[in-house]
Formats: structure tokens, sequence, C-alpha cells
């Protein structure tokens, strides 16, 4: 039994299957979690099982389901667990890791909050966006987010908010939910931005990123901006890659960690 340290850390991401944002987004994040604790080991585990099967059948690389994760931490001696997402909000792979923490009789768990798991949230992510992304005067942040149909997708909305609100020139616009790539492009062209620069609000910048945003097809978010007459500026860089977002995401471990070790 570990019983000189009294907690194991799992950190929980839905995956990619680009080496460059996993090492970049999820393996960094990691990293600095593991820097900021260094008395609690820390797992890795995916929620996507079809990026953990590209993964291995395409690069050879092993990760662990939610499950597999908690079955070696147990394995390892461990009872408590601080299970920490790198998610952006509390959607439908939030609730897919709330079920698989269900059935833990022997471990106690504590699961941490997504980045913006609250609407205070939006006022800190939205300071850090802008600070990180200092715009020329005849330039504007173009966000791109994931969108879901659960009700957590209001997040986009209230960071929108947060953004009107400070006087940010930064619209959001999401792959599957709302506000749409058109309703964030309509929005653009109203304010007579002459520039847009395009990025991800993801975590990692993987496929949706390299397609969905700044791909070739007439759909993506770079192909309606450039129809509008805006001339766009993508950025391939997802979240995970900022030390102050890695930071955020070590301060919600640590809520985690107070909870399981109460």
């Amino acid at each position: 039994m570990k019983n000189d340290i009294p907690a194991a850390i799992l950190v929980v991401s839905f995956g990619t299957t680009h080496p460059d944002t996993l090492e970049r987004c999820i393996a960094a994040t990691e990293q600095a979690i593991a820097a900021r604790f260094p008395e609690h080991p820390v797992y890795r585990a995916f929620t996507s099982s079809m990026v953990i099967r590209r993964l291995k059948e395409k690069r050879g690389i092993a990760v662990d389901t939610v499950k597999e994760a908690l079955a070696r931490i147990a394995e390892d001696g461990f009872t408590r667990v601080a299970v920490q997402p790198t998610l952006i909000l509390s959607g439908i792979e939030y609730e897919k890791i709330q079920r698989n923490l269900a059935d833990t009789p022997n471990m106690r768990v504590a699961l941490g909050r997504p980045l913006i798991g609250k609407t205070e949230d939006c006022a800190e992510i939205a300071a850090v966006l802008m600070q990180e992304n200092p715009l020329a005067p005849d330039e504007t942040l173009m966000l791109m987010g994931h969108g879901t149909e659960h009700a957590a997708n209001d997040v986009y909305h209230a960071m929108q908010a947060e953004f009107d609100r400070e006087g940010y020139r930064a619209f959001i616009g999401t792959v599957e939910g709302t506000p749409s790539f058109a309703d964030s492009v309509a929005r653009l062209t109203a304010s007579g931005a002459s520039r847009a620069r395009l990025l991800p609000l993801m975590f990692v910048a993987g496929d949706h990123a390299k397609n969905d945003m700044a791909g070739a097809g007439e759909d993506s978010l770079i192909s309606l901006v450039n129809r509008a007459g805006i001339e766009a500026e993508p950025v391939l860089r997802g979240l995970g890659e900022s030390k102050t977002i890695q930071s955020l995401y070590a301060a919600r471990v640590e809520e985690a960690l107070g909870e399981v070790m109460a």
C-alpha cells in the first residue's frame, strides 16, 4: 500500500490522435499538474474510445479509459483519487466521467470542475484569452468552440456576453452548437473589422482546429470569414498550451484534492 502518499491524481481528457497537440496540450498540462503536486502521482485517461483505438493502431500509444485507469490506480495501492478533466464545460463528456466514477465502492473519488464550470469562470477565462492574444486596432478575435446539444452549451453564450460586457473584440462560433459559425461571422462583419485572428476555444488544436477552423472546405470558419471579405489568420494553438490555463486546471486539482483528503 502507498501509505506514504495519500492520493493519486487522474487527469482525464477527451483525447486526440494528433501527436503534436497531444504533447503541447495534454502532456504539458499533466506535467504542470505533476510539478504543482509532486507528492501525488499523476495518471492519464481518455474518454474517447475511438481516439484510444486509433492511437494504439496507428501510433502504438496505449492510453487507459477512465475505468482502466482507476483499476491501475487501485492496483498501485491508492484508495483516494482526485479526478481532473481537461474539458472546457460540464457537458456530455463530463457526465460520462461522472458515470464511470459512480461504481468505485473501495475508492474515495473527487471530480474537479472543468475549465468553465460556473458562470463566474467566464470573466477569468475571457481576460486570459484577451491578454494572451493582443490584437491590432483593426483586428478581432474569432474563437471556435465545439458546441453541444447539452444544456452546457449555454456557456458559450455566457462567454460571449462577457466579451460584450467588457468591450472585448471577440466573437464565438461553434462547430455543433450555438452561436454558429454564421452567427459569429455576421457579428464580425457588422463590427467593421478588416482582419480576424482565428483561435480554437478548445483544449487541443486537433481535427476541429485543422479542418473546421483552418481547413480549405467551403464551410470552414476561415472560408466563411474570407468570403465575407475579411482577412483571416488561423492560430493552431489549443488552450492547453497556455501556462495560465494549465495553472487554472492545477487550481481545480487542488480543490478536488482538498475534497478527497477531507
